[in-house]
C-alpha cells in the first residue's frame, strides 16, 4: 500500500482506485469520519472509480498510517488533519481535485479550504479544489450531548467483549431503526469489518473526538471562492449530526447548494436516511449524484 512521509515523519497510507484514469478525469478524494479507515469506503469508492481516479486514505495514527513517533504523542486538531490532507494531495501533484468529506471528514475539508485565510500560518493550497461534497457534517462544534458518536473514553483497557459492544452501539447510532431492521446481514458485515479490520486505536479516536470539540473556522467560510462548487448531503434521520447543521453550512459557504430530491439521475428519492448515507438506496443513486455533480 503506498504512503507519503509528512514533514514531521508521520506517514499517511493511501490508495488510488482507477489510477489509469489519472489525467483523463477529475480525481475525487474521499475523506472519512471519526475512527474510520480507508476500507470503510468500500461500499462507495469502487463504484465512483468507474469514471475517475478515487483517493482513499487513513488519518495519521489509525489504520495503516502512523504517528510521527512510536510513542504516538502527536497532537491532533482539525487544522493538523487538514494540513495532512493538503500534503497528501500535493504529494500526488494533482493540479485539480474534487473532495468528498463525510462527518469529521467534512470538517477536515472545510478547515483545509480556509487554510489560506488563517491569521496564524496562512497556507495557500497548491492545487485547485473544483468541487466539494459535504456529507452528514457541520461547520461549528456540536455542543448538544444528544448528538455525536457516543464513544466514552476510559483509562482501563476494554475486554474484547466490551470493545465489540462499544463498536456495535456506535455503529447502530449511524443508522435509523428501520434500516437496521431491514438490513441485519449488511449491518453484521459492517460490524465485523470494524472489529477485525485495520487497527483503530482507542487513543487515536479519543484525540479525534477532542479535536472535534475545539475547531473554529465558521467565520472564515465566506472566504471560500464561488468557483469552488459545494454540495451538501444530509439525511433527516441522522442521529449523530442533526439536520439543522446542513442549513447552517449552506448559509455560511457562498453558493453552496443542497442535494436535489426526485427520481431523476443525480437526485435522491427522499431524505429518509441516517448518518451512514451511502449505505442507503442503491449504489447507483449515489454514483449518479456525485458523478453528475462533478461533471458540471
Amino acid at each position: 500500500m503506498p504512503s507519503v512521509v509528512l514533514p514531521d515523519k508521520a506517514t499517511i497510507s493511501y490508495d488510488v482506485l482507477s489510477p489509469h484514469l489519472i489525467g483523463q478525469a477529475l480525481p475525487l478524494v474521499l475523506v472519512g469520519g471519526m475512527s474510520s479507515t480507508k476500507s470503510d469506503w468500500r461500499a462507495l469508492a469502487p463504484s465512483l472509480a468507474r469514471s475517475r481516479p478515487v483517493l482513499v486514505y487513513d488519518y495519521r495514527g489509525i489504520g495503516d498510517s502512523t504517528f510521527s513517533s512510536r510513542c504516538g504523542t502527536d497532537e491532533i486538531s482539525m487544522e493538523s488533519l487538514a494540513r495532512d490532507l493538503l500534503c497528501l494531495i500535493a504529494h500526488l501533484r494533482w493540479p485539480e481535485v474534487a473532495i468528498c468529506g463525510y462527518s469529521m471528514g467534512g470538517v477536515v475539508v472545510q478547515q483545509m479550504l480556509v487554510l489560506p485565510y488563517l491569521q496564524s500560518h496562512p497556507t495557500p493550497l497548491p492545487f485547485r479544489v473544483t468541487h466539494v461534497v459535504l456529507a452528514e457534517t457541520r461547520s461549528v462544534v456540536l455542543r448538544d450531548p444528544q448528538y455525536g458518536l457516543q464513544i466514552k473514553p476510559t483509562s482501563v483497557p476494554r475486554t474484547p467483549a466490551e470493545r465489540k459492544e462499544v463498536i456495535r452501539r456506535t455503529l447502530q447510532s449511524t443508522f435509523d431503526p428501520s434500516w437496521l431492521h431491514a438490513n441485519p446481514a449488511r449491518f453484521d458485515c459492517i460490524l465485523q469489518d470494524a472489529i477485525h479490520g485495520r487497527p483503530r486505536p482507542p487513543a487515536t479516536i479519543e484525540k479525534q473526538r477532542k479535536a472535534l470539540q475545539a475547531f473554529d473556522f465558521a467565520h472564515l467560510l465566506p472566504n471560500i471562492s464561488r468557483n469552488t462548487r459545494v454540495l451538501v448531503i444530509h439525511g433527516e434521520q441522522d442521529a449523530v449530526i442533526p439536520f439543522r447543521c446542513a442549513q447552517e453550512t449552506l448559509q455560511r459557504i457562498p453558493g453552496a447548494r443542497f442535494i436535489e430530491l426526485g427520481n431523476k439521475p443525480g437526485q435522491v428519492p427522499s431524505l429518509a436516511f441516517g448518518h451512514q448515507w451511502y449505505e442507503y438506496f442503491d449504489s447507483q443513486v449515489w454514483y449518479n449524484v456525485i458523478d453528475m455533480y462533478l461533471r458540471k
